[in-house]
């Protein structure tokens, strides 16, 4: 059997794999088969770049993507000439806040931003935005975590809204309330481990069986705990409690060689919000500490902390943290998996979304140029596909409505 015969049959077999089934069977106007050829083809698993690829899109999920010459177009296929162009996944920007608007939304998603991880909301707001704006292609999809959860008195020390946190007091309030958070529409859980070495003053913070527990409610119903620190002084409480990922770059001084190597041991991953320190300060001791640990082989994901501070903060694709994590000394391959692949992972979305790989969601964005080159290419964007809708086409020099909806709903 000639590798040719045998991705033929198996693009056969995930036709019909993805045959319509109850689960995403309505997708109302989206086109059955939709294919773009001739890209440059940047899967997110930080593979090497395919030249001439195609991605075949059935109806809101990825059927094919991988070199053009080895794989037969559906007939019936619509064809998007993307030959000289970039396809990438949709990228995550996997912390922000204040997410809860169709305008930002829009925004983020316009820019092949097609999801982002809201790590700080009003529980009863996040319900009610839900409630009254059912998910669009045309807006980044929203995963969030409702509210911090803290103990009294403890991070945030200045108010940040007084619903956007939840005070916790014992153990079995931990369970109780994350139980609640997550019966009520969160996403994950995220947790304030801040004692407040930044600041120059003590604070209270959860205690090391609290924040076990609220991490094993997490993981016991299928889902992750996102740890807020700002001090390497307080890794080893979020470590010792097993949080999935760290939300900021440790500030106070630069990380010990044991520290940097049990986060990488340990798997968590690392988000380190290098945007936040423009204006907060100190930016030099994070960018460092990013430049560690990524040379120690540890794993990033891009996020911004979008609004979480009285900054300006870029709306779209997140160039400033991009530019940041490349001063760091991250390539533009560990950028683009930073953005994708563990972003989904951060999301708890990596069995759906993340890599452009059969049998997950088409999330992809094309752009002029090769991010590889030249990162400021990522703000070139033609086309951008959001659960396999076109939200923005400038291939054609039109952009099709973005209310239309498709597939099943994921995160928000």
């Amino acid at each position: 059997m000639g590798p040719r015969f045998a991705i033929l049959v198996l693009v056969t077999i995930s036709v019909a794999l993805l045959a319509p089934s109850d689960d995403f069977a309505d997708v109302g106007d989206v086109v059955q088969f939709r294919a773009l050829i001739g890209g440059r083809l940047i899967d997110g698993s930080g593979a090497d770049p395919v030249d001439d690829a195609a991605v075949v899109i059935r109806g809101s999920r990825i059927l094919y993507a991988g070199p053009r010459t080895a794989v037969e177009l559906p007939s019936t296929a619509e064809l998007l000439d993307v030959s000289g162009l970039t396809i990438l996944p949709g990228f995550f920007n996997a912390h922000v806040h204040r997410a809860l608007s169709t305008r930002s939304l829009e925004a983020w998603a316009k820019a092949g931003v097609t999801t982002v991880r809201d790590l700080g909301s009003d529980p009863t707001s996040l319900l009610a935005f839900r409630e009254n704006h059912p998910p669009e292609p045309g807006h980044a999809r929203l995963v969030a975590a409702g509210p911090l959860i803290t103990v009294p008195g403890g991070y945030p020390i200045v108010p940040f809204g007084s619903r956007a946190i939840s005070v916790v007091t014992s153990v079995a309030n931990c369970r109780e309330t994350a139980e609640a958070l997550l019966d009520g529409g969160a996403d994950l859980l995220k947790l304030a481990l801040e004692t407040g070495t930044v600041f120059e003053r003590s604070i209270p913070v959860l205690s090391l069986e609290e924040a076990r527990m609220l991490v094993r409610v997490a993981h016991g119903r299928g889902t992750v705990a996102s740890a807020h620190i700002t001090s390497a002084t307080d890794l080893a409480l979020a470590l010792d409690a097993g949080v999935d990922d760290l939300a900021h770059m440790a500030v106070d001084r630069l990380l010990t060689e044991e520290e940097v190597e049990r986060v990488v041991a340990e798997d968590v991953h690392w988000v380190p919000s290098l945007e936040l320190w423009l204006c907060a300060g100190p930016r030099n001791t994070a960018v460092n500490n990013l430049r560690r640990f990524v040379a120690e082989g540890g794993k990033v994901a891009l996020g911004t902390d979008y609004a979480g501070y009285t900054c300006s903060w870029e709306l779209g694709m997140p160039m400033t943290e991009i530019r940041l994590m490349a001063e760091a000394g991250m390539t533009p391959m560990q950028i683009i998996v930073a953005a994708t692949r563990h972003g989904a992972h951060v999301s708890n979305l990596e069995r759906e979304l993340g890599t452009l790989e059969p049998g997950k969601i088409a999330d992809l964005f094309v752009i002029d140029g090769n991010p590889l080159v030249n990162l400021e290419n990522l703000q070139r964007v033609r086309l951008v596909i959001r659960e396999g809708v076109v939200i923005r086409n400038e291939l054609s020099g039109e952009t099709p409505p973005t209310t239309r909806r498709a597939g099943r709903r994921i995160g928000g």
